[in-house]
């Protein structure tokens, strides 16, 4: 077991591979809480696969991944959050486009509920008669996002911002993909993506390290997971341009909801994805947020039914600037307003400089967060592939000049605009 110590933070992290492959995280902080993760490194936007070995690509359906995120939870002879509430934890799953993630938070029987959370993940339970029961559930859960002007907007923008890369879809897939699953291809994306190889386990707060390492060892020593696989992905050539600029989908609704992604491809300029994760999200920050004078203007403005949500999606080689706006009546001055602020490149050294100490400050305090320190270990593996101990220097060696030629550098041209509205009458 090695320990990791974060540079000018107090934050230490014992980690060893297993034979098996598995990843193991483990950090302690004075707390009694305890937060466990095991995270599969495998999303709903992978759905074209192959290990080492196999001629054809498999090909599954969208929404596959959130799908087998249910399944992990139904077992034969025991029901999981029975024991999680009997033992006052609360436990949970979620899927990205890239990871499934499966948790637990609690205090007391720490042991009890680490070694349910991992029979959940390595003790799959498929049959014919349960899959279909799930689909009942899953489309259910469909059809609220068919009824909701936010799912209904944004899954529709992502459609239409890209043209053959797996982000296009629903996490969720389509009520023909989730009615259409089968166990044989649940069983084909489990046995690929959950060896433990492909997989984290995280756990921070009140734990005891070297106990609590051995116990994870123990529980693997008694598992047989067959060899390492190699996993290829299908290489998708991903055109920069959007699919579709603008779409109008029409309900009887009585605002405008409206979602605009901003697809940017990574240019010569965006060698460092650490720095721009962290200028990009600045942008937006000093733009858009509470540092930006449109806080105060859409505040004001009764055209506005809600704020400028904004937020930032790494997908593959390119970055796409998300936003989300509920609008009374005018649709284009929004869309014209968020144009004109990303085009105009605004940036300030002095807003700069305290947006970095934010994020430096936001770092220290989620080392006092068993949730927060999981979810942190989780990101850096996920988006640089090790984890940055440096990042403390790093967020301060963050130079307003860097910052200014990155977006400079930014490609704005390739926007899908989606409005949801009620039809007029004719």
């Amino acid at each position: 077991m090695n320990k990791i110590s974060y540079e000018n933070i107090d934050l230490d992290v014992y980690t060893e591979v297993l034979d098996n492959g598995l990843r193991v995280f483990l950090i302690k902080i004075p707390r009694n809480e305890i937060h466990a993760r095991i995270t599969a490194l495998y999303g709903g936007s992978i759905l074209e696969f192959k290990t080492k070995g196999d001629k054809e690509f498999t090909k599954v359906p969208a929404g596959i991944a959130h799908f087998l995120e249910h399944k992990m939870f139904e077992k034969k002879d025991f029901d999981p959050f029975q024991i999680y509430e009997k033992n006052g934890a609360s436990a949970n799953a979620f899927t990205t486009e890239k990871i499934t993630s499966y948790h637990f938070t609690g205090i007391h029987n720490f042991y009890e509920n680490l070694n349910i959370l991992l029979r959940c993940v390595h003790e799959p339970y498929f049959t014919d008669e349960n899959i279909n029961k799930e689909k009942g559930i899953i489309s259910q859960e469909k059809m609220e996002d068919l009824d909701s002007v936010y799912y209904i907007t944004r899954d529709k923008a992502f459609e239409n911002t890209f043209k053959n890369s797996g982000f296009k879809n629903s996490i969720l897939g389509s009520l023909e993909d989730i009615n259409n699953m089968t166990k044989e291809e649940l069983y084909k994306v489990y046995n690929t993506f959950y060896h433990p190889s492909n997989m984290l386990l995280t756990i921070s707060g009140g734990i005891d390290i070297e106990e609590t390492m051995k116990f994870i060892k123990d529980y693997y020593s008694k598992k047989d997971f067959g060899p390492k696989k190699e996993i290829i992905l299908k290489e998708i050539d991903e055109p920069k341009t959007v699919v579709k600029e603008k779409e109008i989908i029409y309900k009887d609704v009585k605002s405008k909801e409206i979602y605009i992604n901003y697809k940017i491809k990574k240019n010569d300029k965006m060698k460092d994805k650490f720095k721009n994760i962290c200028f990009l999200n600045m942008f937006l920050h000093m733009n858009f947020g509470g540092f930006s004078p449109l806080s105060d203007i859409t505040f004001k403005d009764k055209n506005y039914l809600s704020p400028i949500n904004n937020s930032l999606l790494v997908a593959d080689d390119f970055y796409i600037l998300q936003f989300n706006i509920t609008a009374k009546d005018d649709a284009d001055a929004v869309i014209e307003l968020i144009d004109d602020t990303l085009n105009q490149k605004k940036t300030n050294e002095n807003t700069f400089n305290l947006l970095k100490k934010n994020d430096i400050s936001s770092l220290i305090v989620s080392t006092e967060n068993a949730k927060t320190i999981c979810h942190r270990i989780i990101s850096q593996i996920r988006n640089y592939g090790k984890l940055i101990t440096d990042i403390h220097s790093r967020l301060i060696n963050l130079e307003y000049s860097d910052f200014k030629e990155i977006i400079n550098s930014l490609d704005l041209s390739n926007r899908a605009v989606v409005i949801l509205e009620s039809k007029k009458d004719d």
